[in-house]
């Protein structure tokens, strides 16, 4: 049996691959390692073509809130489609893997052009120490709490529509997902996980309040997380056994073969679709006979990767069908409940805010692709003035932090 430090050692080697491309690529830090060159597989024109893509897509956000203490960042991206006062948008987190980046997640997944042709926003957060606290032991660190702050932040700043939050990533990002539809079961509307698992312990203690739509795809041939399972993760079955019993789903699944189309990717795919489940959800479990510690469809081979279906696709796919029952939808903002007087708005050199009866503690404005214009601590008054002349003419979002939570609201600069 591998204990946790084998799990942990066997977590970072399946990484180091994407860790030694984007040493080359972006000088980030990662382990320094050899590589043997029937291991180096991936394509120079796609390296060429996501480094291309990065630079000229202006729509790329890279930010942090404060959390717990600590600094936490992501990386956000906004669709070209999107535009203030329109249709809310959906929103989909993509967690790494241990010892991983947000920014190898992004490139690995690909899923920025299914946000782009789909119309939904895409977070891709960082974890503390290259890692997601699921339970593997040695962490105090609150991600669950994290992606609650993310929600409630994105929701001032964007028009997130907040019926449809879904949760996806590889591996130990995986595992957060499922974290998340244990913890976070009245904001996360689906989850899907791509080679992740349970830790039993934490599938012991999960209980969500309601069913919960779940995807699964997983390689037999993982050796990072069995597929049959370990100290650390219970076994594919079983997880889906799990979820497919909670959601009171049909026990005898509709069984797929999905077309062998690539014969030379070393493995093949079922699709076990489990129906008849409560409020109308599902679980799917994509199984790859042969596959590895991989992500179906990316163009970087990390090892023996599906190409028969692209992962990213059919998770949006299914994460497309479902939404938050209406009366589950809530976020920290206090807007209907306290008064607070803006003016003059449009405003042109200085900004006078009251809130009635409350302490301001910060005030913050964002552009509307969430750049940070002005951050301001507070007071502890409940009137303050500010100083608006280098803000340049456009539309921004005010948020205004006072005991309890935040209030917004959209300004406009002549």
């Amino acid at each position: 049996m591998k204990s946790e430090y084998d799990l942990i050692l066997l977590l970072k080697n399946e990484h180091l691959y994407l860790n030694i491309i984007f040493i080359l690529m972006f000088g980030l830090k990662a382990p320094i390692i050899l590589i043997k060159r029937n291991q180096m597989r991936y394509s120079l024109l796609f390296i060429i073509l996501i480094v291309f893509s990065s630079v000229i897509n202006a729509q790329d956000i890279v930010s942090s809130i404060e959390h717990n203490g600590l600094n936490r960042s992501y990386r956000l991206f906004i669709p070209s489609s999107y535009v203030e006062g329109s249709t809310s948008m959906p929103l989909v987190f993509n967690f790494h893997g241990l010892t991983s980046q947000a920014v190898e997640q992004e490139f690995y997944t690909n899923m920025k052009p299914i946000a782009e042709a789909e119309g939904f926003i895409l977070c891709h957060p960082e974890g503390i120490d290259n890692s997601w606290n699921v339970g593997f032991g040695g962490s105090s660190v609150d991600d669950v709490g994290f992606v609650n702050a993310m929600i409630d932040e994105f929701h001032t700043t964007y028009d997130i529509n907040l019926r449809r939050v879904y949760s996806t990533g590889m591996s130990n990002g995986g595992y957060m997902s499922y974290l998340l539809a244990c913890d976070l079961t009245d904001r996360i509307a689906a989850i899907a996980s791509v080679t992740g698992s349970m830790v039993p312990l934490s599938a012991s203690n999960c209980n969500p309040t309601r069913p919960i739509p779940v995807m699964q795809i997983h390689g037999t041939a993982d050796p990072t997380v069995p597929y049959l399972g370990s100290n650390f993760a219970l076994a594919q079955e079983s997880l889906v056994d799990w979820w497919v019993q909670h959601n009171a789903c049909d026990a005898a699944p509709g069984v797929i073969d999905i077309p062998d189309t690539n014969t030379d990717d070393g493995c093949t795919a079922e699709l076990f679709e489990y129906s008849g489940c409560n409020e109308g959800t599902a679980v799917q479990f994509y199984k790859v006979t042969g596959g590895g510690h991989t992500w179906p469809g990316a163009g970087l081979s990390i090892g023996v990767t599906n190409q028969d279906f692209t992962a990213s696709q059919v998770i949006w796919d299914f994460f497309n069908q479902y939404e938050l029952p209406v009366e589950l939808v809530k976020v920290d903002v206090l807007n209907n409940d306290i008064e607070m007087n803006v003016a003059p708005n449009p405003f042109k050199d200085e900004l006078n805010i009251i809130v009635e009866g409350q302490k301001i503690e910060s005030i913050q404005i964002f552009d509307l692709l969430g750049k940070e214009i002005l951050n301001v601590q507070g007071s502890q008054e409940t009137v303050m003035s500010l100083s608006t002349n280098k803000i340049e003419t456009g539309a921004y979002i005010l948020k205004v932090k006072i005991e309890g939570g935040i209030l917004t609201q959209k300004m406009i600069k002549q």
